[in-house]
């Protein structure tokens, strides 16, 4: 069998000529080989060890595959010929950058290569070649490292130079590969004297009592930041991912304006009961009082009960001493706008508009990143203790605007200073380019069962989706309704 050729390069990568492998070897000559990095949906690595019979580096562990580029052969797909004759994988390949290395060995030959490394995903089970590999393991990065640390000598040279040179290169673009995928929080449950059990009949969630009332989907509120539910980034939280990828997960005008603070809270509500009537403060009283944004927020009505209603604002010509007497004479409800509501409308609530949810409506709200709330009046109720819940009278009074507009929006996009809303009503697939919004964006499945850039989306979850992410693809599996939210 005629001896394999390698292409001899200069520092440059440029073709200087061709040798037999290992007259490459005895000679040191500097030739072009490349390395293939090969990771599953958890983010390990898959290693490979090598055959005992091979004549450097045997059963030493290291990446996925290595070897050489034939003549006229592209770096990938010389690296995915390789990865499918010794791994029997098929995967996509991207170049991330390459390298020049100079190793001994004990046996009298030199591994000289300018190394072209490469990176892929598969959750294939390795189909492995003998000849080539005795056997093969998943680790992570991290535990890789450590091993390394603890026991050099069992892994290859230029695996130890690539982790001790460019670790962090590996890891960047793993976690951006992950990233460029949309994230799944796991919901905050807030039971509520007012609770009920529709997040859980209607919108399918593992509520904890039949007195829920919220489930908090996207939050950095202090004490109740969203952890990731599932994937590569299971078990962080929305804050340290906002610190570790800054403009990659939020977008530059979003980072730029917020820094590492999440502007929004994103919940949906059961009012089994009607909420207290209550108001928040803007932006500059909330600042003042709270070092805390303010809450203009948006009620988008899932499903209303026969009669349902909400309170708004207060009814025209009402001011400051007619609000007096409501509190005095517990007729406060009487003085606001009662509201009929049917599922699809979309309500925006200004910061400072006296308000209140009615009994029996489901909804998904979006309120920027604020848990301050000046209750006013509670209906006489008490609180899940027993006891009368606190009100918030003279604070109130300081945030209530007598003449704060409220405005009924049914349109499919929605506007705001703090916030902007598609509706999109879905029943044939959709695409979309995101690539200049420069903003995360946030799915809320109201209605229907879809599959969102390949991953699946069921009623009653939401979706956050980095803003490295350009496109959007929705396949309609059930029709239905889906709420975007992004800034």
């Amino acid at each position: 069998m005629k001896e394999e050729q390698v292409i001899l390069v200069d520092e440059n990568d440029k073709v200087v000529g061709y040798a037999p492998k290992m007259a490459a070897h005895e000679q040191a000559l500097l030739h072009r080989a490349f390395s293939v990095f090969i990771f599953n949906d958890q983010g390990e690595l898959l290693l490979q060890q090598r055959a005992a019979h091979k004549y450097h580096s045997p059963k030493l562990w290291t990446n996925t595959v290595c070897s050489h580029q034939r003549k006229s052969e592209s770096n990938l797909t010389a690296g995915k010929r390789r990865l499918d004759e010794e791994m029997g994988l098929k995967a996509d390949l991207e170049e991330i950058f390459h390298f020049i290395y100079k190793a001994p060995f004990d046996n009298g030959l030199t591994e000289h290569e300018l190394d072209h490394v490469m990176i892929g995903f598969s959750n294939d089970t390795p189909v492995i070649n003998k000849d080539e590999v005795m056997a093969y393991r998943w680790a992570t990065l991290e535990d890789i490292k450590k091993d390394i640390n603890q026991n050099p000598n069992q892994y290859t040279e230029w695996f130890k130079i690539i982790f001790k040179n460019s670790f962090d290169k590996l890891l960047d673009k793993l976690e951006t590969h992950f990233l460029s995928q949309s994230i799944k929080f796991d919901p905050i449950f807030k039971e509520k004297p007012w609770g009920g059990q529709k997040l859980k009949t209607i919108l399918n969630k593992p509520i904890p009592s039949d007195k829920t009332g919220e489930s908090w989907e996207v939050s950095d509120v202090p004490n109740n930041i969203s952890v990731v539910k599932e994937g590569y980034f299971k078990g962080q939280n929305l804050e340290d991912l906002i610190h570790k990828f800054r403009t990659k997960l939020v977008g530059k005008k979003v980072y730029h304006q917020f820094n590492c603070t999440f502007p929004l809270l994103i919940k949906y509500i059961d009012a089994n009961d009607d909420l207290s009537i209550q108001v928040h403060p803007d932006d500059a009283l909330a600042k003042a009082k709270h070092n805390s944004f303010g809450k203009n927020e948006l009620w988008h009505i899932i499903q209303a009960d026969e009669g349902a209603v909400i309170y708004l604002g207060f009814k025209k010509g009402v001011n400051k001493q007619d609000y007096l007497n409501g509190l005095k004479y517990q007729n406060l409800s009487d003085l606001l706008n009662k509201i009929a509501v049917k599922p699809g409308d979309t309500f925006y609530i200004p910061a400072g508009t006296v308000h209140a949810i009615g009994k029996g409506v489901l909804l998904a709200e979006v309120q920027q990143t604020s848990d301050v709330t000046y209750r006013i009046y509670d209906w006489g109720r008490v609180g899940l203790d027993g006891q009368p819940r606190q009100l918030h009278i003279e604070e109130a009074l300081e945030a209530i605007d007598f003449q704060a507009l409220v405005i009924s929006k049914n349109d499919s996009f929605i506007e705001t200073p703090y916030f902007k809303i598609e509706k999109l009503n879905l029943d044939k697939d959709l695409k979309q380019d995101m690539s200049k919004l420069d903003s995360f964006v946030i799915l809320m499945n109201i209605d229907g069962q879809f599959n969102i850039n390949g991953q699946n989306f069921n009623k009653g979850e939401t979706l956050f989706l980095p803003a490295i992410i350009n496109n959007l693809d929705i396949k309609v599996q059930e029709k239905g309704q889906i709420l975007k939210t992004y800034l």
